[in-house]
């Protein structure tokens, strides 16, 4: 961790960088220090009490049960294709690691905020098979060839 100091006559932020200054914003996470140590378990059940996003890697994923504290799995759907659209990349909330490096993490996100952050999977699964059923053939395909053109 890095430590910076302020001359004690200066104006506060006068001499930082913008991106410094964002820096200053983020939260530490749970504290890792000899002077004021707090486990993992007791971070994350912090964490749950505040109905944060919770961030974890492979290996802290399976410690926690997102069901027993209301938490679904955050979703956003991947146009690229290149995930199944509930991979998360962040630092791990248990172990301070970077998912990146890990194979990719998990993000859970608490009932009540989820619909306002995420799209459920089923209920679009479910309109898109709806509005298939629900179109003409003849529609269908004069709507296609609009759109190849």
């Amino acid at each position: 961790m890095m430590e910076i100091f302020i001359p004690r006559h200066e104006k506060l932020g006068e001499g930082f960088s913008f991106k410094e200054k964002l820096d200053s914003f983020e939260h530490p996470g749970r504290r890792t220090t000899p002077h004021g140590y707090q486990s993992p378990a007791s971070w994350i059940s912090d964490l749950v009490a505040l109905k944060k996003l919770i961030i974890l890697c492979p290996f802290c994923r399976i410690k926690f049960n997102p069901g027993k504290h209301n938490y679904r799995r955050f979703y956003i759907p991947d146009v690229t294709g290149l995930t199944d659209g509930y991979v998360v990349n962040g630092k791990c909330d248990g172990c301070k690691q970077p998912t990146i490096n890990l194979g990719g993490g998990a993000g859970f996100v608490h009932e009540a905020e989820y619909s306002k952050t995420c799209i459920d999977p089923i209920d679009a699964r479910r309109k898109a098979r709806a509005r298939a059923k629900a179109m003409n053939p003849y529609l269908y395909i004069q709507q296609n060839r609009r759109r190849s053109q």
